[in-house]
């Protein structure tokens, strides 16, 4: 999901209002996490079906809410008649770097506001450098663009966040500190961390340990499982790929518990014109009580 989505880019509530919004405060399910599910995953089903029917679908599964990768040419007040009409809610949504820059992000806060989104994450796009560039300048750079992003998003009730594949627990600084935690060690608390744990644990990293060492900045995380690169994968929830190291669930609900996580993000790599991985995903997590 590295590529595809980085094309996706987002372009009205008073600000007041965003502190009762699903992306802050309390998720109301006592100490629960809700389970929501990245729209990226269906694309294709959403190209055959429309946006709000899908939505529908969604929902019938039992899914409580979405996060969105594009908005198929909506405006705000559109897709939350849509959401409405699905009784669903929006936990956050997916852009690239530029939409928080200092001239956008206004405009990307009023218009995710508008349909009820407070949360602003960016998976890839715009995140790393150039082939030419130091790694060391641009990190100091990115946390700085990210800081000032943060506390300009906050004025409007708005939170901005980074999303995380294998590469940030690869490259190194020349400190020896991984993009990963050099970047969470040097952005404010208000930058939130939105942990795909399926690409940790395909790094070789413990997605667990994250939450301890960056505590209470995380309102979502990516519900994925590993073993992307294996061609006997599905995609599902508890099933990894074939050689593939598991992500370890059990310890995961624990952590995030107690971390404060408020939604499971599903996503699913494979079959995005089916609902059949999403629909299986919801019910690994129901089995697991979380659902």
């Amino acid at each position: 999901m590295q590529m595809n989505r980085r094309t996706f880019l987002g372009s009205m509530c008073a600000a007041g209002a965003a502190a009762t919004m699903p992306g802050f405060g309390d998720c109301g399910n006592c100490g629960t996490t809700r389970v929501a599910v990245q729209l990226y995953s269906i694309r294709k089903y959403i190209d055959k079906v429309g946006l709000a029917q899908a939505l529908k679908d969604v929902a019938k599964i039992g899914y409580k809410g979405v996060e969105f990768a594009g908005y198929y040419k909506n405006d705000a007040k559109t897709l939350k008649k849509m959401l409405d009409d699905a009784g669903l809610v929006a936990c956050g949504t997916h852009v690239g770097r530029g939409e928080f820059s200092p001239e956008k992000v206004k405009a990307t806060c009023e218009f995710n506001l508008g349909y009820g989104n407070n949360l602003i994450i960016c998976p890839g796009g715009g995140n790393f450098p150039g082939k030419k560039e130091n790694l060391d300048d641009f990190m100091k750079m990115l946390v700085d663009y990210y800081n000032t992003a943060a506390e300009t998003a906050a004025k409007f009730g708005c939170k901005v966040g980074l999303h995380n594949h294998k590469r940030e627990f690869e490259l190194k600084l020349s400190n020896g500190q991984t993009y990963w935690d050099y970047f969470f060690s040097n952005t404010s608390e208000n930058v939130c961390m939105e942990q795909d744990v399926g690409w940790t644990t395909a790094a070789g990293c413990n997605p667990c340990i994250q939450y301890a060492k960056y505590p209470h900045r995380s309102p979502t995380l990516h519900a994925k499982e590993n073993g992307m690169g294996s061609k006997k994968f599905d995609a599902i929830l508890g099933q990894p790929g074939e050689g593939a190291v598991g992500v370890a669930w059990d310890a995961l609900f624990k952590a995030t518990d107690a971390d404060g996580v408020k939604w499971y993000v599903v996503e699913c790599e494979r079959h995005f014109d089916s609902l059949m991985p999403i629909t299986e995903s919801f019910k690994f997590l129901q089995s697991k009580g979380r659902c």
